[in-house]
């Protein structure tokens, strides 16, 4: 009993350690992507919780949020998979929507076992062998159509552009296009490895056909 005891109290104070490192990372997360959405010149800074449900109110004013036995846990982590939706822009050609996408752990997408649950953490790739990334997701559509054609929330739930082998890929659907880009988290060590970062997908965009894309 007694080492059950001391087991507990160790774990605890892993968790202890784990929520207050997450506080450090998300507020940098929350920091980085304001800072991206400010340097590309985009509109809005809203967000969408993926991978679990987001856990609702029960009802509206009175603080209380619905739960119940058996919920997933995976609903109270928001910053395991989380979309920064940065609005849209004019530019030369296209009318432009951006979302950057916070894969904080790639292991379950990495894992090519088809039947692995997203509750069996123990099945994902190891930490050692995951990433923690940005997707960003640049969907283009011709100037005043404002059409959107495409279902994002598939593509970030795909495990072929939510893995840590994605690099880079451009899309076609009648006339519209996505272009995704994946970077590690360490590409946005500080300010100056940042800008390089933004160049880089700038300079994409721009080869594909999407100009005018800039830092300011």
């Amino acid at each position: 009993m007694e080492n059950n005891i001391e087991t507990l109290q160790k774990a605890l104070i892993d968790v202890r350690k784990a929520n207050r490192i997450l506080f450090k990372y998300q507020e940098k997360m929350l920091d980085l992507a304001y800072y991206i959405k400010s340097r590309l010149d985009f509109p809005e800074f809203i967000g969408k919780k993926h991978f679990s449900n987001p856990i609702g109110s029960k009802r509206s004013g009175s603080g209380m949020q619905r739960i119940w036995h058996d919920m997933w846990a995976w609903d109270f982590n928001y910053s395991y998979l989380y979309e920064y939706y940065l609005g849209d822009v004019r530019l030369e050609k296209y009318d432009c929507q951006l979302s950057i996408v916070q894969y904080s752990d790639t292991g379950y997408f990495d894992q090519n076992i088809e039947s692995v649950s997203p509750l069996d953490v123990l099945d994902f790739k190891s930490e050692d062998e995951s990433i923690s990334k940005f997707l960003f997701i640049l969907q283009a559509v011709p100037k005043n159509h404002k059409n959107w054609k495409w279902d994002t929330d598939e593509i970030i739930k795909d495990k072929k552009y939510a893995s840590s082998n994605h690099q880079q890929d451009v899309l076609l659907q009648s006339n519209s296009l996505l272009i995704l880009y994946s970077f590690t988290l360490d590409q946005f060590m500080d300010e100056m490895t940042t800008i390089e970062a933004l160049k880089k997908f700038c300079s994409y965009c721009e080869d594909n056909g999407i100009n005018g894309l800039e830092i300011v």
